[in-house]
């Protein structure tokens, strides 16, 4: 009896995490991204409320006045302590100084990750899933030497990893509603 018990557990074990793996890996939002902690993926956000965010860290406006936002919008929500960002680089060959970038998206909000892909190929595949859209831009006579315009969009992801909703208007009041639904949710 003990022994048919104890094969029941194991296939019931089994059973889940081959159904966890199976998710994760079908869900066209996952990744696998190299972190200052080692590479990441969904699954190692279970539990947190994650606001996905595509930006670089030589962006000059944009980038910064919306992590400015979303970390503004978070101090003001008493629930706060279930989001985490996550910010994707868009500039893997500039960004790959991986705690250096990590600590330029703490500075705007200290309860986040930042996540930079291998190479472009990569980066492709993921902002392809996501629906973000974004192009090297040659700068001429610039000590940048490029810039990268890119769509501005949050991506919302509930503590299991499922993709919840893309916010696309981010005026402040919208974005504060929005955020504040999500992480009640």
């Amino acid at each position: 009896m003990k022994k048919i018990n104890l094969f029941l557990l194991i296939i019931v074990i089994f059973g889940v995490f081959y159904i966890s793996v199976q998710y994760f890996e079908s869900n066209k939002y996952n990744f696998h991204l190299n972190s200052e902690k080692g590479m990441l993926s969904l699954k190692d956000f279970i539990g947190k409320k994650l606001i996905v965010y595509f930006g670089y860290t030589y962006c000059p406006d944009v980038c910064p006045t919306e992590l400015a936002l979303i970390g503004n919008v978070l101090e003001k929500i008493p629930n706060r302590e279930k989001a985490h960002i996550v910010f994707i680089s868009l500039d893997p060959q500039r960004d790959s100084n991986l705690t250096q970038t990590s600590q330029w998206v703490k500075y705007f909000y200290p309860n986040s990750t930042a996540l930079v892909a291998n190479n472009e190929k990569e980066l492709e595949k993921i902002t392809k899933n996501y629906g973000v859209i974004y192009e090297k831009v040659q700068l001429k006579d610039s000590a940048m030497k490029y810039s990268i315009a890119h769509s501005g969009e949050f991506y919302l992801i509930d503590e299991k990893g499922k993709f919840v909703k893309t916010i696309k208007d981010i005026s402040y009041e919208n974005f504060y509603n929005e955020i504040k639904k999500f992480l009640n949710e």
